[in-house]
């Protein structure tokens, strides 16, 4: 398939004139029909600008809008010092997404999901308790305003304190999950065309909230400690960005936690810039491993975005926003325009366990099964360059040479391991490292996780199977 793919970007020529208008649509309708038909497979990287410039007899500005053109309809992708690859066809691509059937010869790692225990009888006892409670139930079935029941509010409120966020109920919505909530605010807060910031590597739903709003996604370089202060000036010189989005408390993929220090010089450039900051704390680890969140820092220019899904169950869908005061009916009415309010049922359920003290066993018993599994990590893959956290739910593993993140991933998954290679969170043209992101909660018992572990080891230890390339 490689030599088929470079075969393709040395002798691939559209014929122009079979297509209507501008050749720079020309050249993307014809992008558009060889990626349809074929003729061009993902993967395969297109011809440089000036190479196809010459063969076309266009201008190199004719080209370069043409592929342009060909990445705002998502089928191909610049990628920096590396060329334009093609996407593929939209429905064949891979997606960030909860398969319908579960693959049980498989040993997926790739999603970031709460660790299996027997929530099921929680569930059960909560729901047979309400059914139980009429008073408290009936309302549950009623249109409610779209911040959510004040009571619910209340405890969200009351909750965040243990954490050190002191949060105004008023300030509050409730949300069908934290990525509702990061919806909502990308809904409420910019327009088609505004330029929205992040890391150069961020959470994939979020990536795809960016491409279906229409809105231009530009990736700030990071370094140890999370996005680059300089390179965030740079940027929001360049581009005047409408929202800063960040996971400062835990950064996916790279497990960064970004320093007290570094979210204050974040905050000031935002100040200085006017740009709004979209901070993601669904990951919601304990006390003990938090510092100052940023909406602590500056209630007044920071969005927080929350949820349950991670510490109490992904099936609850049951998260929220803290907003500046000014900003809370802005967002409402998307809110109250996108589903009305959140399901006040499941909302419920989740402020029984938050008030009967069964959240903070549940989040206490996944925190020591998370260390648990993070030192069987750092003991298989103690000799490679791996990032974490003893609380996070996934790792990094940056792959050395002569490695592919594509490579890898392709070949993991033939011996029964599924990962995600870092093209899966490059922010906009942002290029991406050769690395992988692995998630430990989601497998049921740690001997599979142990399995994959070793599987990960031994593939590192092998060379890459790639066939040899003709130019």
């Amino acid at each position: 398939m490689q030599n088929k793919n470079l075969e393709s970007e040395q002798h691939w020529t559209p014929e122009l004139a079979r297509f209507s208008g501008p050749r720079y649509k020309a050249l993307a309708d014809a992008i558009e029909e060889a990626v349809g038909n074929g003729q061009l497979p993902p993967e395969t990287r297109l011809p440089t600008h000036r190479s196809l410039a010459e063969q076309l007899n266009v201008t190199v500005g004719t080209v370069t809008r043409g592929y342009a053109e060909a990445e705002r309809r998502r089928l191909v992708v610049a990628r920096v010092g590396s060329g334009t690859f093609v996407r593929g066809k939209r429905w064949d691509r891979p997606d960030f997404s909860i398969p319908a059937e579960t693959d049980t010869t498989l040993l997926d790692l790739s999603l970031s999901l709460s660790v299996p225990a027997c929530r099921e009888k929680m569930l059960a006892d909560t729901l047979s308790r309400l059914s139980d409670n009429s008073a408290k139930l009936s309302p549950l079935l009623k249109y409610h305003p779209e911040q959510g029941l004040l009571r619910h509010r209340e405890m969200v409120a009351h909750w965040l304190e243990r954490f050190g966020i002191y949060a105004d109920p008023a300030c509050i919505l409730m949300t069908n999950g934290g990525q509702h909530a990061n919806s909502l605010v990308l809904r409420a807060m910019t327009r088609p065309g505004d330029t929205v910031l992040s890391d150069y590597l961020t959470y994939p739903r979020f990536i795809y909230s960016v491409r279906q709003q229409q809105l231009r996604h530009v990736g700030v370089p990071m370094d140890e400690q999370g996005m680059r202060p300089d390179a965030l000036v740079e940027c929001c010189r360049q581009h005047q960005p409408r929202l800063l989005y960040l996971m400062p408390a835990l950064h996916n993929p790279t497990s960064v936690i970004m320093p007290e220090a570094r979210r204050r010089e974040i905050l000031a450039i935002a100040a200085e810039f006017n740009v709004l900051v979209l901070e993601d704390d669904v990951k919601f680890s304990m006390p003990e491993n938090r510092t100052t969140a940023m909406v602590s820092m500056a209630p007044e220019q920071v969005i927080y975005s929350g949820s349950f899904s991670k510490s109490l169950g992904g099936g609850l869908h049951m998260g929220f926003a803290v907003c500046p005061p000014d900003l809370v009916e802005r967002i409402g009415q998307v809110l109250r325009s996108d589903c009305w309010s959140a399901t006040p049922l499941m909302a419920e359920v989740v402020m029984s366990w938050l008030d009967s003290g069964k959240a903070w066993e549940l989040m206490t018993w996944q925190r020591d099964e998370i260390a648990a599994r993070q030192a069987m990590v750092a003991d298989t893959l103690n000799c490679h360059d791996l990032q974490s956290q003893p609380f996070s739910f996934h790792c990094w593993l940056k792959l050395p040479e002569p490695w592919r993140a594509n490579t890898f991933v392709t070949q993991l998954e033939q011996q029964g391991v599924r990962v995600l290679g870092a093209e899966m969170f490059a922010a906009g043209s942002s290029p991406a490292p050769q690395g992988i992101r692995f998630c430990i909660s989601s497998l049921a018992e740690r001997r599979q996780l142990q399995e994959a572990l070793e599987i990960i080891r031994d593939t590192l230890a092998l060379e890459p199977i790639q066939k040899p390339i003709v130019f």
